[in-house]
C-alpha cells in the first residue's frame, strides 16, 4: 500500500450488487493490507437494506447504536403563562439573520393572519400559513409571529413576518420535532425558529384560549437530554446484504447524537457552527475505524481480515433495538457493540487470503477478476460460495435440509492454547462442530467444519444463533444467522431463440406437493430518450442537466418488473446510470432502486413490485460526444410480468411431489417468439403454502 493503513469510508448505495468500482477498490485495498471501515447506511430499520460497498467481505460494515451520556438541544423558553412554563426544543434558520447577532429577543407570540385559506395553486391552506401579506400587522408589531408550517416556502413565511413589523419568526411543525428550515437569504431581517409539533399546539391552544404567551429566545438557551445507551438506531441499515451468505453488517459503535467537528457553511443547518450533534452510520464508522488503527498499531502484522475478526469475535450483544426492550439480532448489529480492549488480544481470527477473496468475487462475476483467474482458482479447488469465504460467522440463506461449511482460525497468542467449541443453535436448527476442540501452537491455523441442518419450524424465516470457541475466560464467539427455504431455485436462466427448451435443478427444504407455473413471457416496453453529459457527475433527482426522466404505471397484481439499459442501445461509447423511484402519491418520490456500473449495462429488479407510478432516471455520467453527438440517444427498456399471466408462449414442467433435501428438474419450452428483441418471464415455484419463489426465464432472438 502507498503508506494507508485505513480507510474511513463513509459512503454508500443502495446497490444490491458488489460490482461497483469502490466495491473493487476497496477490495483491491484489502488485498493490499488496508483496513476499511464503511458505513452500513442509513435505510433502516426494514431488512435488506445494507447495500454497496458495505456489503463486501473484504469491508467492515459498521451500524450504529446509542450511547449512555448527556446532548444538548437548542432551546427557547416559555416565562409566561406559568402553566406552560420552561423550556422547549427548536431547530434555528439557516437563511435568517443569525439569533447569535439578533438576540436574546423576548416578546409575546402573535398567532399570524393572513386572512387566507387558499393558496396560489387553488390548495386549502390556513390563515396562519402566512403565505400571503398579514393582515394583524398592527397586533404583530415588536412581537414575535407565531407561524404554522406548510403551504408555501419559509422564506416567504419570515418575510411577510417581518414585512408586519415582527422582530422574529416561531415556525410550529406540522408533524414531528423540529427541523433546520431553508431558504432564500437577504429577504427579512429578523430571525426565525422552528419548534416540533406538540409544543407548538400547546402554544396554540393558550393563545386561542384567551392567555398572552410570552418567549424568550436566546442562543445560551439549552436543553440536556439524557441519551440510553446500547440501542440500535432506527434508521441503522439492516441486512442481510447483497450476498446473504456474507454476514452484514458486521459490527456496530456509538453513532446517534454524536459530537462532531461540523461545516461553518452547512446547506442544511444553522451556519456559522463548528460542532454540532450528528448521527448516522457516518457516525460509527469514525469510532471502528480508530480503534481498527490502534489494534494496527499495537499488532502491525495483523491482515485487514484480522482486525474484522478480532473487532467481531469479541464484540458483546447486550443492545436491543430502538425501542429499548426488544433484543436486538446479528441483522441488527452483526456480531455486536466493538468492545476494543478485548479486541486487542482475540485469541483466535480468521483470515482471508488475496486468493479467497478473488475466489469469492468470482462468484459475483466481479470485473475485478478475469475469468482466466476464475479458472486458475476453480483448478487449484477454492470454492467460489460466499458461505464458504473465511468470515468470523456463518450465513447460510436458502438452508434446504444440510449444509456443511469450512472455517480457518490462527492462534494469535505468543502461547498454545486449547479451545472447546460451544453451540447456541438458532431455534430449530441442528449445529455440529468437527472437531469439538483444537489445540493450536503460536501461529498456528486449524480448519474445522460446521454442520447446520433444519429439524424443525417454520421455513422461508431467519433464524439467529452463535458458536464460540472457549478458553478459560475467553469466548471466540461467531454469529450465526440461517434461512430453511422451502426453495432453492436458479434466479435468473438466460436462453436465445424463437424456438427451445431448457432445464435447471430445483432444491426443495419440504415434502409435499409442487408445481411449476408460467408467467409470460412478455415483451418489453422500450422508450425512446435522450439525456445531456452530465460535465459534473453527480446525480440528483432532477429531470434537466444531464438527467432525463421516463414515468411507467406499474399495474396491481405484478410478479416482477425490471428496468433495464444496454451498451448496444446506445448511440456511443457512453456511461449511463439508471435511479428508480417510487412515487406512490405522484408527488412524493423515494428511490427504492439503482445501476451505476462502468458502462451502460445498466439493471434494477423488483420481485412482487408495489403498483402505481414509477420515475426510471437516466443519468448522463458520462457520454459520448463525438458518435452520435454530444449527449446519448438511448433505449430504455422495461418488462413486468403478472402474478397470474401465461402469455401461451412458454409451458413448464416438474415434478408434482417432493421430499426435503431432494433435487428435480423442471424444464420450460418456449415456442413462436418474435426476433430482435428481449421476452422476459418468469417460473412460479409452488409449495402447499402458495408462491414460494421465482426463477426469471430471459429469452433473447
Amino acid at each position: 500500500a502507498d503508506g494507508v493503513d485505513v480507510i474511513n469510508y463513509s459512503v454508500g448505495s443502495s446497490l444490491d450488487r458488489l460490482t461497483a468500482p469502490d466495491d473493487m477498490a476497496l477490495m483491491a485495498a484489502a488485498k493490499a493490507g488496508v483496513v476499511a471501515v464503511v458505513a452500513a447506511g442509513n435505510e433502516g430499520p426494514n431488512l435488506s437494506t445494507v447495500g454497496s460497498p458495505a456489503g463486501g467481505p473484504w469491508v467492515i460494515a459498521a451500524a450504529a447504536s446509542s450511547r449512555d451520556g448527556k446532548s444538548s438541544l437548542e432551546a427557547m423558553e416559555i416565562t409566561a403563562p406559568a402553566s406552560i412554563a420552561g423550556k422547549y426544543a427548536i431547530k434555528e434558520a439557516n437563511f435568517t439573520p443569525r439569533l447569535l447577532d439578533k438576540g436574546p429577543i423576548n416578546g409575546d407570540l402573535v398567532l399570524a393572519d393572513d386572512n387566507d385559506e387558499t393558496l396560489d395553486d387553488g390548495a386549502a391552506g390556513t390563515t396562519s400559513d402566512a403565505c400571503e401579506p398579514l393582515v394583524n400587522d398592527t397586533e404583530m408589531s415588536g412581537k414575535i409571529a407565531f407561524i404554522q408550517r406548510g403551504g408555501c416556502e419559509f422564506d416567504v413565511k419570515v418575510s411577510n413576518a417581518a414585512d408586519a413589523g415582527a422582530v422574529a419568526a416561531l415556525v410550529y411543525n406540522n408533524s414531528g420535532d423540529p427541523i433546520v428550515m431553508n431558504g432564500s437569504s437577504g429577504l427579512s431581517d429578523i430571525p426565525a425558529v422552528m419548534v416540533g409539533q406538540a409544543d407548538g399546539n400547546l402554544f396554540l391552544a393558550e393563545i386561542d384560549a384567551g392567555n398572552v404567551v410570552t418567549a424568550l429566545l436566546d442562543t445560551q438557551l439549552f436543553i440536556n437530554e439524557d441519551n440510553t445507551g446500547n440501542r440500535m438506531a432506527v434508521f441503522s441499515a439492516r441486512g442481510p446484504g447483497p450476498a446473504s451468505d456474507i454476514l452484514k453488517p458486521d459490527v456496530t459503535a456509538p453513532g446517534v447524537n454524536i459530537l462532531a467537528g461540523f461545516t461553518p457553511d452547512a446547506a442544511n443547518a444553522m451556519s456559522g457552527e463548528n460542532f454540532a450533534y450528528l448521527s448516522g452510520t457516518s457516525m460509527s464508522t469514525p469510532h471502528v475505524a480508530g480503534v481498527a488503527a490502534l489494534l494496527l498499531e499495537a499488532h502491525p502484522d495483523w491482515t485487514p481480515a484480522a482486525i474484522k475478526s478480532a473487532l467481531m469475535t469479541s464484540a458483546r450483544q447486550d443492545i436491543t433495538t430502538d425501542d429499548g426492550e426488544t433484543s436486538a439480532h446479528a441483522f441488527d448489529f452483526g456480531a455486536g457493540h466493538i468492545v476494543p480492549n478485548a479486541a486487542l488480544d482475540p485469541g483466535l481470527v480468521y483470515n482471508v487470503s488475496n486468493d479467497e477473496f478473488d475466489a469469492f468475487a468470482c462468484g459475483t462475476a466481479s470485473p475485478a477478476v478475469s475469468q482466466e483467474r476464475c479458472d486458475q482458482l476453480a483448478a487449484q479447488g477454492l470454492s467460489f460460495a460466499a458461505a464458504d469465504l473465511n468470515q468470523p460467522a456463518i450465513s447460510i440463506g436458502r438452508l434446504a435440509s444440510q449444509r456443511t461449511v469450512t472455517r480457518r482460525v490462527t492462534n494469535v497468542r505468543d502461547v498454545a492454547a486449547s479451545y472447546t467449541a460451544s453451540v447456541e443453535a438458532p431455534s430449530g436448527i441442528g449445529v455440529a462442530v468437527d472437531p469439538p476442540a483444537l489445540t493450536l501452537q503460536p501461529g498456528e491455523s486449524a480448519e474445522f467444519d460446521v454442520t447446520v441442518s433444519m429439524q424443525s419450524g417454520p421455513l422461508d424465516l431467519w433464524r439467529f444463533g452463535s458458536f464460540s470457541w472457549l478458553n478459560g475466560d475467553l469466548e471466540v464467539r461467531s454469529p450465526l444467522a440461517i434461512r430453511p427455504i422451502s426453495i432453492t431455485a436458479p434466479a435468473q436462466v438466460t436462453q436465445f431463440g424463437a424456438n427451445g427448451s431448457v432445464s435447471f435443478p430445483v432444491q426443495f427444504g419440504y415434502t409435499g406437493a409442487y408445481t411449476p407455473t408460467p408467467h409470460g413471457l412478455r415483451l418489453p416496453l422500450v422508450i425512446n430518450g435522450f439525456v445531456d453529459d452530465d460535465p459534473t457527475r453527480t446525480f440528483s433527482f432532477r429531470t434537466t442537466n444531464g438527467v432525463t426522466a421516463h414515468l411507467i404505471d406499474v399495474p396491481p397484481d405484478q410478479a416482477y418488473l425490471r428496468f433495464a439499459l444496454f451498451d448496444t442501445l446506445t448511440d456511443g461509447d457512453d456511461d449511463l446510470d439508471l435511479y428508480i423511484y417510487y412515487c406512490a402519491d405522484n408527488v412524493d418520490c423515494v428511490r427504492v432502486g439503482e445501476s451505476g456500473e462502468p458502462t451502460s449495462n445498466e439493471e434494477v429488479n423488483f420481485l412482487y413490485p408495489n403498483a402505481g407510478r414509477y420515475a426510471a432516471l437516466v443519468h448522463g455520467f458520462a457520454t459520448d460526444n463525438v458518435a452520435g453527438g454530444p449527449g446519448a440517444n438511448y433505449q430504455l427498456l422495461s418488462w413486468a410480468f403478472g402474478l397470474v399471466d401465461d402469455q401461451g408462449n412458454m409451458t413448464v414442467s416438474g415434478p408434482s411431489f417432493v421430499n426435503a433435501g431432494s433435487t428435480g428438474d423442471v424444464t420450460v419450452t418456449w415456442t413462436g417468439l418474435q426476433s430482435d428483441t428481449i421476452y422476459l418471464g418468469g417460473v412460479g415455484h409452488n409449495t402447499p403454502d402458495g408462491l414460494q419463489a421465482v426463477t426469471v426465464i430471459r429469452i433473447g432472438n
